[in-house]
């Protein structure tokens, strides 16, 4: 893959600005370290950071409940599979885009950016009133919010050492412990009064109240660390010198032009328009094709199908030759530790959403449960994840490595997918449905903790932004094709079984009714026969969704045997080593002495391992 870097001078606009962002964070960590109030400084910001994630967490724990409902009331249900294909792959391209411009002006400036997505999404969703509306506004939701989670993130990066890194990761997590267990009072609330629309739009005020408090203490702390580098009293913060030509304001408008040119093409602007239209053409069909005339023989669905495949091969082309910066550049594509995490990643969310993307509207049909008492039912997966995701964090800390617990988290993953495909008709009690959303939380938190730390660890300071946006936009579009497949799935069965199970009184148009919207099957009594039918239709077609999530979760957990096994010690990443302990652990390796030590030696270093028999 072509790739061109800059030469590090004065005099280059692009050395200026591509590390202005990161200068600026190193600088706040250093007057973090040497200031004799910055462990105050650390805590106020960790505080603020975690206000911003719990306001979050409340938002997923909520509204994510709220879609049913709300495509249901446009008598789109099925849209739900269009509606996360969209969402998944907007944030993902969107997501370098964010990191770039995080690392060429500031952390704050972009929490300012995104914030203003965020509410601008939820005031379109709240007053949709049409189904399109409703998903151009959940686009710039998604786009907004997944770039506050990339930036807490990010900033966790920037300020902690690898060996706090999963412990960190896992408490910006935590608050979700909280609001599982009141966000089903919300829901019940909300939608007791059909009211789903201020479900949504309530968050258009939080998040900016609960937010500001970090963007002003980290604005508060740049201005605080720029006055130190003004007054050199502090050796290691370095000033940030601009020559006057190259300052924004000092700009012509054809120097301006320049400038705006050189950032588009540093953030791939057109390769990931063009990577974001091919998915988006490539995956949509797959959800649409069950309304659209003549279904698969229709010629809009053919060549949305035939030009999007077109668009990711021009992309592949484009960004392997022709690309000045390639979205994923040679050093990070040539780096196995960061493309096994995305292949984990990758599988793990496409399996995952496979299983889980109509998994509440078919718990919602087969049990009789309250509004309450589902929203509690459906959060207990996330639950899991963030608890785990803390006793993760802390074997992490303890043993100062990622991959074992990792590997073994996936298995779990793959033993809970099993249970998942076991438990459906007789088989589908509560005790069951839960455990399976108890082990995937145990599973996913190892394997998210695991790919978020060895990824970071395996590159310099200078590309943590880049990498953090590019496993996360990977894992987007992971999501985006398991939600294809599992709308492709829903749409072309649920259909047939519904007519197959239900009595021949119900008529094809209540039959289209039922497809369209789970409130109408909730209307029945449990025990009735259009009730128990339409039960036993959402079983049979729920089959064919938890078969293919248990074989692509297979995928993860045979590539986590190949993810490298870093230290965790003090430094920000495993790469530039500071100390000549860790320089040591990372660089020695003892021969294996036995046939277990030999397996995993086999896993983590192949080439050494071929290279030492030969």
């Amino acid at each position: 893959m072509s790739e061109k870097q800059p030469v590090q001078t004065n005099s280059s606009i692009h050395s200026m600005y591509h590390s202005r962002g990161v200068q600026r964070i190193e600088n706040i960590k250093v007057l973090m370290d040497t200031s004799k109030k910055g462990n105050l400084f650390r805590i106020l910001l960790s505080v603020s950071l975690l206000i911003c994630a719990w306001v979050y967490s409340l938002d997923s724990s909520t509204t994510y409940n709220y879609g049913p409902y709300a495509t249901s009331s446009f008598k789109h249900h099925s849209m739900l599979s269009t509606l996360n294909i969209a969402t998944s792959i907007m944030s993902s391209v969107c997501k370098p885009i964010i990191a770039k411009f995080a690392d060429i002006t500031s952390r704050p400036i972009t929490y300012i950016l995104v914030l203003a997505l965020y509410v601008m999404g939820y005031i379109i969703v709240a007053s949709s009133s049409t189904i399109s509306a409703y998903v151009i506004g959940e686009v710039f939701v998604a786009i907004g919010g997944s770039s506050i989670q990339l930036l807490n993130q990010i900033i966790a990066a920037d300020l902690t050492p690898l060996k706090y890194r999963g412990l960190l990761l896992g408490i910006l997590s935590s608050p979700y412990l909280i609001t599982t267990w009141f966000a089903g009072l919300i829901v019940d609330a909300i939608l007791g009064k059909g009211n789903w629309r201020w479900g949504y739009g309530m968050f258009a005020i939080i998040m900016p109240v609960a937010i500001t408090p970090a963007i002003v203490t980290m604005l508060w702390l740049d201005r605080k660390a720029f006055k130190l580098a003004e007054e050199n009293r502090v050796a290691e913060v370095v000033k940030l010198e601009i020559p006057k030509e190259h300052k924004l304001s000092s700009m012509s408008l054809n120097e301006w032009c320049v400038f705006l040119w050189q950032q588009t093409l540093e953030v791939d602007l057109f390769g990931l328009i063009l990577m974001g239209f091919g998915w988006s053409l490539l995956l949509l069909p797959f959800s649409l094709y069950e309304n659209a005339a003549n279904q698969w023989k229709n010629p809009s669905l053919i060549a949305m199908l035939v030009v999007g495949a077109l668009l990711l091969i021009i992309y592949t082309v484009y960004e392997f030759w022709f690309a000045p910066y390639p979205s994923m550049p040679k050093r990070v594509l040539l780096n196995r530790t960061f493309m096994t995490a995305v292949s984990i990643d990758f599988f793990y969310q496409c399996g995952g959403m496979v299983r889980l993307l109509y998994f509440s509207s078919y718990v919602w049909v087969i049990k009789n449960w309250t509004n309450q008492e589902w929203t509690y039912f459906n959060n207990t997966l996330t639950m899991g994840l963030c608890f785990f995701g803390v006793i993760v964090g802390i074997v992490q800390r303890v043993t100062h490595r990622c991959k074992y617990i990792q590997v073994f988290g996936l298995s779990i993953q793959v033993v809970s997918m099993g249970i998942t495909l076991w438990a459906r008709g007789k088989h589908a009690s509560t005790a069951a449905l839960a455990w399976t959303q108890i082990l995937i939380g145990i599973g996913g938190a190892c394997s998210v903790v695991g790919s978020q730390v060895a990824s970071q660890a395996s590159v310099p300071h200078q590309d943590t932004a880049l990498v953090i946006a590019l496993l996360s936009q990977w894992s987007s579009i992971g999501h985006a094709i398991g939600s294809a497949i599992a709308g492709a799935i829903w749409t072309g069965k649920m259909p047939g079984n519904l007519r197959k199970n239900l009595p021949d009184s119900v008529s094809d148009s209540d039959i289209q009714n039922f497809f369209a919207s789970i409130t109408s099957i909730r209307q029945y009594p449990y025990d009735s026969e259009i009730r128990q039918g339409a039960i036993k239709a959402y079983s049979d077609t729920a089959y064919y969704l938890f078969l293919p999530a248990l074989i692509l979760t297979i995928v993860p957990f045979l590539t986590s045997l190949f993810q490298k096994n870093f230290y965790l010690g003090d430094n920000q990443n495993a790469i530039e080593c500071k100390t000549a302990e860790q320089t040591k652990l990372n660089a020695e390796v003892e021969a294996p002495k036995n046939f277990i030590e030999k397996i995993a030696f086999f896993f983590d270093e192949p080439a050494k391992f071929f290279k030492n028999r030969s």
